[in-house]
């Protein structure tokens, strides 16, 4: 079909029905430009007058995880909204054929979740981020199409990652109505992921169903799940390769083990602003009690085959039992855990415990392990800016033996 529009515009052929209308490819003629339109069918003037509004609120939105509106118009029959258009197709297309491994899909929900905090700035809320809303670029970027529209509970926000995660994980179009049914589906999909991941990533999407989980801090479980790419990378290199690696680097000291942050895959061309701000500042936080959580992995896989586990091996299984932040809790301190940077340490060696307070907490655990200490944290409420250390244990100044674990409090800020 070839359809004019204003003269200007021209639809070739219907891409794929959405909930309140159709997409459809086309040409922009005096750019000579593909696009694709969204055609919403209306007769009622009021209708498509306040539809228009509705897309012309939104359309100064370019960041790079939306297809940007273009143009807006009307015709006596329809209303139409030219987007931009980028190689690839809908997702939903895609979805049973994808080869996303579980760490690119955990990776593909953060950065969609990245640009809803920022359409958040903008004071654009509660899109749907169901798989049929999105378009898979040919460079693996998925982009939401309609973001002017409300989407259903289940499509929007936390609970709408977590649910396009799932589709993502197991290749499935629907959603269950239960999650126990979710879960069964999901450790098929997971099963040749270690098991700690496994059962993190099934314990965050259950709170995010149950609503426990906001959208900020479901990203920081992303967010630390995806820094710990590069950990289990090196885990999986050949024995020999780290036997090797090891002879030329007897030395090295635990926070020179630390990953290494994997740049993003597609930046945006806009900042994360405010509140992408403040969630950098948890993100830190986060990876710090990520790689506490799924340290033991690589310890336990680093030692050569056949070789016993020791004691302090055992008791590197304890962060499966890290507390996770709910919200149909009472408040209280929330408390992240450092597995022992060393179990062979002396502990007769003396070290004078650094002065924590003020700092932000990835540097303050980063002193507290170059002093020779272990560290753990708390997040409570507090009249100091948010990430910021405000209180610890011992004091600053302290001799203590070398290993000794060291508690401080870090700010939430004055809201929770």
């Amino acid at each position: 079909m070839e359809k004019s529009i204003n003269q200007r515009y021209v639809l070739t052929e219907p891409i794929l029905p959405m909930l309140s209308g159709m997409l459809y490819s086309g040409k922009d003629l005096p750019l000579r430009r593909d696009v694709v339109f969204f055609v919403v069918e209306s007769t009622d003037e009021a209708a498509k007058e306040a539809y228009i509004r509705k897309l012309r609120e939104v359309a100064p939105l370019s960041d790079n995880r939306f297809l940007h509106i273009l143009d807006v118009g009307m015709e006596p029959n329809y209303i139409f909204a030219v987007l931009k258009t980028f190689d690839g197709k809908p997702f939903i297309q895609e979805l049973k054929g994808h080869r996303f491994t579980p760490e690119e899909a955990v990776s593909k929900v953060l950065e969609l979740g990245k640009g809803l905090m920022d359409a958040l700035e903008e004071g654009i809320s509660g899109c749907s981020v169901h798989a049929a809303n999105l378009w898979l670029s040919d460079d693996g970027q998925l982009k939401i199409i309609n973001y002017w529209e409300k989407g259903t509970h289940a499509q929007r926000g936390a609970q709408g990652l977590g649910c396009l995660l799932y589709q993502i994980l197991t290749r499935s179009e629907s959603i269950p109505v239960s999650f126990d049914t979710m879960e069964h589906r999901l450790r098929e999909a997971l099963a040749a992921i270690p098991h700690a991941e496994q059962e993190l990533l099934i314990a965050t999407l259950r709170r995010v169903w149950n609503d426990q989980e906001t959208l900020a801090s479901f990203m920081l479980v992303l967010q630390s799940l995806r820094q710990d790419t590069a950990v289990k990378q090196e885990v999986s290199m050949p024995v020999w390769d780290r036997q090797v690696r090891e002879k030329t680097q007897p030395e090295r000291a635990y926070e020179e083990e630390e990953p290494v942050e994997e740049e993003e895959e597609a930046p945006p061309r806009r900042s994360l602003g405010r509140a992408g701000r403040k969630l950098l500042v948890g993100t830190a936080i986060a990876c710090l009690g990520g790689a506490a959580a799924f340290v033991w992995l690589g310890k336990d896989q680093e030692e050569p085959s056949g070789k016993g586990a020791s004691p302090a091996q055992t008791e590197h299984h304890a962060p499966l039992q890290l507390p996770h932040q709910t919200y149909d809790k009472p408040a209280g301190p929330e408390i992240v855990e450092t597995n022992d940077s060393n179990p062979n340490q002396a502990e007769d060696e003396i070290v004078i415990v650094p002065n924590l307070i003020g700092l932000q907490n990835d540097t303050a655990g980063k002193q507290a392990m170059a002093a020779g200490l272990r560290f753990e944290f708390a997040m409570e409420v507090n009249e100091r800016e948010e990430g910021t250390v405000f209180k610890q244990e011992p004091a600053a100044q302290t001799q203590v033996p070398k290993g000794t674990r060291v508690k401080y409090w870090v700010s939430k800020g004055t809201q929770q």
